[in-house]
């Protein structure tokens, strides 16, 4: 239906009932997102297939992935995953990420897991115990922007990098921290040099 899905990598046996999970960043106007066919309630639906002779069905007993956001159309929002057995109003686990490539990740984590056999019951401290890694390092030079000022008070934005964004990269944050800053200092800094207040101590 939609060109710009995010890749899923999911195993045979599974049906694809309804995907929505857009790979575009949401576009926001007037306090909401214009392009709310990414960011409703109802992005994607998973469920096993059971096979009877030479058909197949859903099987309703099985496990069922669903996503949304929520609120829908709120940029405020966040992306929620649930994973069901049986009775889809009583998940396994739920979980919430403003990522899109974090939400991806756990789903195919789920797969993984699922496929696995590992209980119902254990595959909520599984996810949660991988997404500490998961959600580390996802870009892990792409940082946010920072206005400064030069001398002749014209604005640039430059990149810095924060430490969630580094992680357990130490070495590669320390060096990186004496270039780019992680808190906001006096505007001071020239494209060519770097002011002493603007040192991270």
């Amino acid at each position: 239906m939609y060109s710009k899905l995010v890749p899923l990598n999911i195993p045979s046996g599974w049906a694809i009932v309804h995907n929505a999970f857009g790979n575009e960043d949401p576009l926001i106007r007037d306090g909401g997102i214009v392009n709310s066919h990414f960011y409703n309630e109802n992005l994607l639906l998973i469920q096993p297939i059971r096979f009877e002779g030479t058909s197949s069905t859903v099987d309703p007993v099985g496990y069922t992935l669903k996503l949304g956001w929520y609120p829908h159309a709120n940029p405020y929002g966040s992306y929620r995953f649930t994973l069901s057995k049986g009775d889809i109003e009583n998940p396994v686990f739920q979980y919430e990420s403003r990522e899109r490539e974090t939400i991806r990740r756990v789903i195919e984590r789920c797969f993984q897991l699922i496929t696995q056999g590992v209980e119902a019951e254990n595959i909520e401290p599984e996810i949660h115990a991988d997404a500490k890694t998961i959600e580390k390092n996802q870009r892990i030079f792409s940082g946010t922007r920072k206005r400064i000022v030069d001398d002749k008070k014209s604005v640039n934005k430059k990149n810095r990098l924060t430490y969630s964004q580094v992680g357990y990269y130490w070495p590669v944050y320390y060096e990186v921290s004496n270039i780019i800053y992680l808190e906001p200092k006096s505007n001071k800094v020239r494209d060519d040099m770097i002011a002493p207040d603007n040192k991270k101590l």
